[in-house]
C-alpha cells in the first residue's frame, strides 16, 4: 500500500508542534525518500517555524518501521533511538543528534524517531561502491582513508563500558557463551520466520546452521556491536573525507566484538566479488584490517573463521529474506537467485560445502570485457536497442540482440530521471519501474559506455 506523502507530511506537522510548544507557525518541506534503507523507511525533510519573532529552520531524517513487507520479524524502533541518544550523550562515538521517538504506530501507521540531519556523502551499496560513486571516484589515499576511518569508529564502539551506558536492554547474557548461543537462536528463529512453508528448503544455509550449533565457542569479552558494521554505514565529510557518523543501528546486540570485524569485511566481498568486481586500489586487505583491528584495540581475534561464517550466514538470511519483500510487491525473482547468490556461494567456499550452483565469473578490467548490453526503452519515443563492448570499444545498435549478457527495461522518462540523479537506481529497481536481468555487474562496469550511448536520449 503507497504512503499518502500529504497525509503523512499533515500528520508530522500536528506532532511536531506538541514536541516544540514555544514554536508558531510550523511547516514541513515535501518529505524525500532517498535511495538507502531495505529494511527500516528513511524520510528526509526540514521543518520551519517561528520562535521568539525569529523564522527558524531544522533539517530532519525520520526512521520509521516498515508498514508492510517487513524484512525483520521486529523492528525495535525504541532501541536504535536509545542506543544512539546514549551514545550521543555520553561517547565520542560519532552520531546523529537524536530528537524525538514516537512508539505509536498511529501518527503515521509505523513506531519511528527523528534526528538532526547531518552534511556529507555515503558509499552506495547499489551501484556498488566499488562500480561508481564517491568511493569510486576518490583517490586510492582518500579510500584507505575512509577505510580506517570506518574501522577506527567501530573500534570505539567496542571499547564502551556497555553496562555502565545501560545497554543491557540489547540483552544481557550471563556469560560470553551465552551471546552466542543468543545470537543462534534469533537467526534460528529468523530462519524459520522468512519460510513460506515450514516444508522449505534451502541446503546451504541448513548445513551452515548446523556447522555454527556444532562448533559454538564462548568468547573472551562482550562489547556493543554496531551490528551493520560496515563503510556504506559511515557518514563521510565532504571534501575531506573524515567520519561524520555511524549509521544504522537496527542490528545491534551485545556479543564477540569479532562478529563485526568479521562483518566488516565480509560486507565489503559482497559489494566486489558479489557483483563481479574487482576491489578498488587503496582498499585494504582482510589481513590488513585484522592487524589494524589488533593493533587498535590490543585484542587478538582468535575465532574469524566461525565470526565470517556467521555474519555471512545472517547476511544470507537478510538477503533471501530482501528478495522474499520483492516478490511480494511483485518484482520477478527466480528461484535460483534465493538459493544461489554471493552469501551461499562464499559459504560453500568456507565450509567446503556443494556449490549451490554456477559461481558468477569475476570481471577484471573492461579492457578484457566482451559483452552486449539489450535495452527496452517503453513510454512515448520508446525503442529497443542494444549496446555491443568489445573491449573497450562500445557500438550502438538498433533492434533486438541475440542472447545478450544483461538486459534493461524502463520507461525514457524513468531513465532519464535516473540519469539526472532525481531518481534512485535501487528504488527504480525495488519499486519495479526498472526491470533488469542478466549479469548486472555489468551495469556498473560499462556505466560511463552506457551513459554516453544514452546522453542525448
Amino acid at each position: 500500500m503507497a504512503v499518502d506523502l500529504n497525509e503523512m507530511r499533515a500528520r508530522l506537522t500536528e506532532w511536531i508542534g506538541k514536541k516544540m510548544p514555544r514554536a508558531r507557525d510550523i511547516s514541513l518541506s515535501e518529505l524525500q525518500k532517498p535511495g538507502m534503507g531495505l529494511s527500516s523507511e528513511t524520510y528526509l525533510f526540514d521543518i520551519g517555524w517561528k520562535e521568539d519573532g525569529r523564522e527558524k529552520s531544522k533539517s530532519v531524517v525520520l526512521r520509521s518501521a516498515p508498514r508492510e513487507h517487513k524484512v525483520f520479524p521486529e523492528y525495535e524502533i525504541g532501541h536504535q533511538f536509545r542506543i544512539m541518544q546514549i551514545l550521543k550523550e555520553n561517547t565520542d562515538v560519532p552520531v546523529a543528534k537524536m530528537l524525538w521517538l514516537e512508539e505509536d504506530p498511529a501518527v503515521i501507521g509505523a513506531p519511528f524517531f527523528l534526528m538532526e540531519k547531518l552534511e556529507g556523502d555515503v558509499p552506495q551499496d547499489y551501484p556498488s561502491y566499488h562500480g561508481s560513486g564517491m568511493y569510486f571516484e576518490a583517490t586510492p589515499d582518500q579510500r584507505t582513508k575512509m577505510w580506517w576511518g570506518a574501522l577506527e569508529a567501530m573500534v570505539k564502539v567496542h571499547k564502551l563500558d556497555w553496562k555502565k551506558l545501560k545497554l543491557g536492554f540489547l540483552g544481557e547474557s550471563r556469560n560470553p557463551a551465552d551471546s552466542v548461543d543468543r545470537q543462534l537462536a534469533y537467526w534460528d528463529r529468523f530462519f524459520n520466520w522468512m519460510k513460506d512453508n515450514p516444508k522449505e528448503s534451502h541446503p546451504t544455509m541448513e548445513a551452515t546452521l548446523a556447522w555454527l550449533k556444532k562448533n559454538r565457542y564462548s568468547p573472551e569479552r562482550m562489547t556493543l556491536c554496531w551490528g551493520d558494521s560496515r563503510i556504506g554505514n559511515t557518514l563521510f565529510s565532504r571534501p575531506n573525507r573524515d567520519v561524520v557518523a555511524v549509521m544504522d543501528w537496527e542490528m545491534a546486540y551485545i556479543g564477540d566484538p569479532e562478529g563485526d570485524l568479521a562483518w566488516f569485511f565480509m560486507l565489503d566481498k559482497q559489494h566486489s566479488k558479489g557483483y563481479g568486481l574487482p576491489r578498488l586500489s587503496g582498499t585494504p586487505e582482510d589481513a590488513e584490517v585484522v592487524r589494524r583491528y589488533e593493533a587498535l584495540t590490543g585484542w587478538k581475534a582468535k575465532n574469524l573463521l566461525y565470526n565470517e561464517v556467521l555474519a555471512t550466514f545472517r547476511y544470507g538470511l537478510t538477503v533471501i529474506s530482501v528478495l522474499k519483500k520483492f516478490r511480494k510487491q511483485g518484482i520477478p525473482i527466480e528461484d535460483d537467485l534465493i538459493l544461489n547468490n554471493f552469501p551461499t556461494q562464499h559459504l560453500a567456499h568456507l565450509l567446503g560445502l556443494p556449490a549451490p550452483g554456477v559461481k558468477k565469473p569475476e570481471i577484471k578490467r573492461i579492457e578484457e570485457t566482451k559483452a552486449v548490453v539489450q535495452f527496452h526503452f517503453t513510454g512515448p519515443g520508446g525503442s529497443d536497442w542494444y549496446l555491443v563492448s568489445d573491449r573497450g570499444k562500445a557500438s550502438r545498435h538498433e533492434g533486438m540482440a541475440k542472447n545478450p549478457d544483461c538486459t534493461i527495461k524502463v520507461s525514457i522518462d524513468d531513465w532519464k530521471a535516473i540519469r539526472r540523479g532525481e531518481l534512485n537506481q535501487l528504488d527504480a529497481w525495488s519499486s519495479g519501474r526498472l526491470v533488469t536481468d542478466g549479469d548486472l555487474g555489468l551495469l556498473t562496469l560499462l556505466k560511463e559506455m552506457i551513459d554516453e550511448a544514452t546522453r542525448n536520449i
